[in-house]
């Protein structure tokens, strides 16, 4: 009877499991918008361009802009979700923070196996100058080494100061303050 019942469990779940393939595959219903009445007119929508976010080579620019700001943001993240602790200190100019910085951000990256961010851009102001500020929503998710201790997430709305910095590289944009400042590296 045993033996039946889990025959019976498991053909149900493989039924369960193909419904739901197959559901995914299903080419969604025509949703094209209805065309207007004869005599009357469609209501325009104008989109606004937003900048590549990947383009690396926003970073290049000297002066700041939405497409700096986008690609500053996209590499931090990158850093961390690649768990890349020099990619991720090289967006900070440690200089310019607190003297325990940079060994919250190396214990973070000891202790953590993986960070998960999420960002909303709220504003951004100093457009056309060497700096600028951005203030953006974000959500982080840390997962500890130990797979039996408990994920920490936090959300915070961060104001970011950011400054193109002379380098040995030629001139980098680096995050300079950050308000709040321990929102990356503390657990």
């Amino acid at each position: 009877m045993r033996i039946f019942l889990r025959a019976l469990f498991i053909a149900v779940l493989l039924l369960v499991a193909s419904a739901l393939v197959l559901g995914q595959n299903t080419p969604a219903p025509d949703t094209a918008p209805a065309t207007p009445a004869q005599g009357t007119k469609a209501p325009s929508i104008q989109k606004i361009p937003r900048p590549n976010m990947a383009d690396e080579s926003a970073l290049q620019q000297t002066t700041f802009s939405p497409a700096v700001a986008d690609a500053m943001l996209r590499r931090l993240i990158q850093g961390m979700q690649g768990h890349n602790l020099p990619q991720t200190q090289s967006m900070f100019l440690e200089s310019r923070f607190d003297s325990g910085f940079e060994d919250r951000m190396v214990a973070a990256f000891n202790y953590y196996d993986s960070f998960h961010l999420y960002y909303k851009t709220i504003q951004l102001t100093g457009e056309g100058e060497q700096k600028g500020t951005i203030v953006a929503d974000f959500d982080l998710e840390s997962r500890p080494q130990q797979t039996d201790l408990v994920p920490h997430r936090q959300h915070a709305r961060l104001h970011l100061e950011v400054e193109r910095i002379p380098s040995e590289h030629g001139n980098l944009w680096r995050i300079v303050a950050m308000d709040p400042e321990r929102f990356f590296f503390e657990y």
